[in-house]
C-alpha cells in the first residue's frame, strides 16, 4: 500500500509541546496538522529527518512499513519523540521526512522538468501581474523565491494550480515538484500521491490565521537597521532555496547570506530611498500626477523602488562584510569605510544598473519591465532618456559624497574609477550590439558574441565585488582575480538568459525566441550560423532580421537551432565558463571572500549539469 499524506485534517498553529504520544494509531480523519511556530523546532525536526533519511539510503531505501500511511505516521511520531515535541506536529514531520528523501533527486533532475508551486505572499495586498505571485514589497520572501526559481531553470506556477501540476507529475511532464503551501493545501494536493514513488517535496507555511510573522514587519535583531518583510518569519526561505538548488543545495550558506539579501532589497523600499536620497518624491509615478519640476526625480526613484532582484547591491555588501571580517581575523589593520558608506555604495551600483535598463529598454523598444510598461512607453522616449541620465548623475553624486566618511580619501577615488570603467565597458558592449543589429551583414562569430557578453554583463558583477573589497580597505586584485572571475560569471549568466529566452517571459509579455526575432545578437545565433550550411544560415539570419514574428517563424528557428546542436553547445559553454570561474575562486586569498564568490556563482550560474 502506497503512502499518502493524511486526508481530512485541519491546520492550526502548534508549539510542539504537551501532546501525548502513546503509540496508539492516529486517525487521519481527525488528526490536527499543526505548524511549528518556533523556527528552532522546525530546524530540529528537519535535522532529525535528514538523519533518518541518510540511514534509509544506507540500507537501500525506506523500510517497507514507511511506504504505508500508518507506517510513515509511526516514523514521524518517533522523530517527534526524539525532538521532544508533541503529536500535533506529526503531520508537518511527515511532509519534512518525505521532502528530505527526495531532495537529492530533485537537485539531479533536468532543470526544465522541475516545477515549483509558489503561493501569494500572505501579507500582499492589491493587484499583481498575471503569472506572478503577489508580493508584499521589494524585500518579499516570495519574490526572492520566485526569482531564484526562474534563475535556476525551474518552471514556476501558483499554488492554486497544484492539482494540475500533480497531474503533470503523474504523466511524466515534470520530473519533480516542490510546493510551498499551507499544510491543509498540501494535504489536499498530495492525498493522491504515493509519496515514495514520485519525487515531491514541500516547504509548509502557516495559514493566514496562524499568527506567525504575518500582519506586521519584523526587525532582525542582528541588524537593527534592516526592515524585515512581513513574511520573513513565516516562510523558511533558506530551506526552500536549498531545495531549489541555490548554493548547490546547501542550506547553511544561504541562511548565512539571507540577512544581507534582505538588507539589499530593503534599501530600495520607498522610505529607505527617501531617507538616503533626501527626497520626499512619491514612488508611484505611473498613476499619480507628477510635478514638472520634480519629474526626472519622480520617474527615476519610482523605477528604483519597483522590481529587480537587487543582486548587485547584495554582492557589494557581502564582499565588504567578508573582506572586513577576514582582515580582522588575520590581524591586518588599515583604513576602511564604515558600513553606512558601504550601504550607500551598494545603492549606487544598483542605480547604475537601473539607468542602463532604462536606456536598454528604449534601444530595444521593450514593452514591459518588471511586469509593468516600460518607462518610455508610458512617459515617452525623451523623458525616459532624461530619467536614465538623472540616475547616472545620482549614482556618481552618492559616491562623491562618501569622502567625508571614509578614513582614506583614495577609496572614493578608486570607487569612481571602478564605476566609470564599468560604465565605459558597458557602453562599448551595448554599442557593439546596436551596430550589429543595424548592420546589413548579420554574421557574428561566437567569439565576438562572447566578447559582447563580457562587456555588457560582466562589468556590473566586477564593479560590485571590487567596490565591496575596496570599501573594506583591500585592493581587489590583491585578494582575487576579480576581473577574470566576473568575466566568466557574467558570460555564463548571459548564456543562461539566452537559453531561458526560448521559454518566453510571461511577466514582461515576451514570447519565446524574443531575442532572435527582435534582432538581438546572441551566442546561440552565432553558433548556429557557424554550424549550418550557407542556405540554412541565410534563412536563420533572415528570421533574425525581423521578417516574421509568428509561431511558424519561431518553430523554424528552433528547428534550425536543433539541427545545429546549438542548445547543447550553449550548455557546454555555460559549464566551461563555470569551471573557469571556479578556478578563479580557488586563487582567492581570503576565505570568507572566497565563500561569497562561491555563493554568487551558485546564485547566478547554478550547477545544472548537462541535459541528457
Amino acid at each position: 500500500m502506497a503512502t499518502h499524506f493524511p486526508a481530512g485534517s485541519t491546520t492550526r498553529r502548534g508549539t510542539g509541546a504537551g501532546s501525548d504520544l502513546s503509540g496508539r494509531p492516529l486517525k487521519p480523519d481527525t488528526q490536527p496538522v499543526a505548524f511549528p511556530e518556533a523556527r528552532p523546532v522546525r530546524e530540529r525536526l528537519r535535522a532529525i529527518c535528514c538523519d533518518v533519511v541518510a540511514a534509509w539510503k544506507t540500507a537501500g531505501g525506506p523500510p517497507a512499513d514507511a511506504k504505508t500511511r500508518a507506517g510513515l505516521e509511526s516514523h514521524a511520531e518517533s522523530i517527534c519523540r526524539r525532538a521532544g515535541v508533541g503529536a500535533d506536529l506529526v503531520g508537518w514531520t511527515m511532509v519534512a521526512l518525505v521532502s528530505e528523501f527526495w531532495r537529492e533527486r530533485l537537485a539531479a533532475s533536468t532543470p526544465d522538468r522541475r516545477l515549483v508551486l509558489l503561493p501569494d505572499c500572505p501579507s500582499a495586498s492589491g493587484p499583481h501581474a498575471p503569472g506572478t505571485p503577489a508580493v508584499c514589497g521589494p524585500a518579499c520572501e516570495v519574490a526572492t523565491l520566485w526569482s531564484a526559481a526562474r534563475d535556476s531553470g525551474w518552471t514556476v506556477l501558483p499554488t492554486s494550480e497544484a492539482l494540475t501540476a500533480i497531474g503533470g507529475l503523474l504523466t511524466g511532464q515534470y520530473g519533480g515538484v516542490l510546493g510551498l503551501a499551507e499544510l491543509d493545501d498540501l494535504r489536499k494536493a498530495f492525498a493522491m500521491i504515493p509519496c515514495f514513488s514520485l519525487p515531491i517535496a514541500a516547504v509548509p507555511i502557516p495559514g493566514r490565521d496562524a499568527g506567525v510573522g504575518v500582519g506586521g514587519r519584523v526587525r532582525d535583531a542582528a541588524r537593527p537597521d534592516d526592515v524585515m518583510p512581513a513574511c520573513a518569519a513565516s516562510i523558511d526561505v533558506d530551506t526552500a532555496l536549498g531545495f531549489l538548488g541555490v548554493a548547490c543545495g546547501n542550506v547553511a550558506p544561504v541562511g548565512d547570506y539571507l540577512p544581507v539579501l534582505r538588507e539589499a532589497a530593503a534599501m530600495f523600499q520607498p522610505e529607505a530611498l527617501a531617507s538616503l536620497l533626501s527626497t520626499e518624491t512619491e514612488t508611484d509615478s505611473q498613476s499619480r500626477p507628477v510635478d514638472p519640476l520634480n519629474a526626472a526625480e519622480a520617474l527615476s526613484i519610482d523605477f528604483l523602488a519597483h522590481g529587480g532582484k537587487f543582486l548587485r547591491p547584495f554582492i557589494c555588501l557581502a564582499a565588504y562584510d567578508a573582506a572586513l571580517a577576514d582582515r580582522i581575523a588575520s590581524g591586518r589593520q588599515g583604513p576602511a569605510a564604515d558600513r553606512a558608506s558601504a550601504r550607500t555604495a551598494a545603492v549606487s551600483i544598483e542605480i547604475f544598473h537601473k539607468a542602463s535598463l532604462v536606456h536598454d529598454d528604449i534601444e530595444d523598444d521593450d514593452a514591459m519591465r518588471y511586469g509593468r510598461p516600460t518607462m518610455h512607453r508610458v512617459h515617452g522616449i525623451p523623458s525616459a532618456i532624461n530619467a536614465g541620465d538623472y540616475l547616472l548623475g545620482l549614482g556618481y553624486r552618492l559616491i562623491a559624497g562618501l569622502g567625508a566618511a571614509c578614513q582614506d580619501r583614495d577609496i572614493v577615488v578608486d570607487l569612481l574609477r571602478i564605476l566609470s570603467d564599468a560604465h565605459v565597458r558597458l557602453a562599448r558592449g551595448q554599442g557593439a550590439e546596436l551596430w550589429w543589429r543595424d548592420s546589413a551583414d548579420k554574421r557574428l562569430s561566437s567569439s565576438q558574441a562572447l566578447e559582447i557578453y563580457a562587456l555588457k554583463t560582466s562589468p556590473a558583477f566586477e564593479a560590485a565585488i571590487a567596490m565591496g573589497l575596496r570599501l573594506a580597505g583591500c585592493l581587489p586584485e590583491s585578494v582575487a582575480p576579480v576581473a577574470r572571475y566576473a568575466t566568466h560569471v557574467g558570460t555564463a549568466f548571459q548564456i543562461l538568459n539566452d537559453l531561458k529566452d526560448w521559454s518566453g517571459d510571461a511577466e514582461n509579455q515576451r514570447k519565446a525566441a524574443g531575442d532572435l526575432l527582435g534582432g538581438r545578437p546572441t551566442v546561440l545565433l552565432a553558433l548556429a550560423t557557424e554550424r549550418l550550411d550557407r542556405v540554412a544560415a541565410d534563412r536563420l539570419l533572415a528570421l533574425a532580421s525581423g521578417l516574421g514574428t509568428g509561431d511558424d517563424e519561431v518553430a523554424a528557428a528552433a528547428d534550425l537551432f536543433e539541427r545545429a546542436g546549438v542548445f547543447r553547445a550553449a550548455e557546454e559553454l555555460v559549464a566551461t565558463e563555470r569551471r573557469q570561474a571556479v578556478a578563479a575562486i580557488a586563487t582567492c586569498r581570503m576565505p570568507r571572500v572566497r565563500e561569497v564568490l562561491e555563493f554568487l556563482l551558485d546564485l547566478a550560474v547554478p550547477d545544472r549539469g548537462l541535459s541528457a
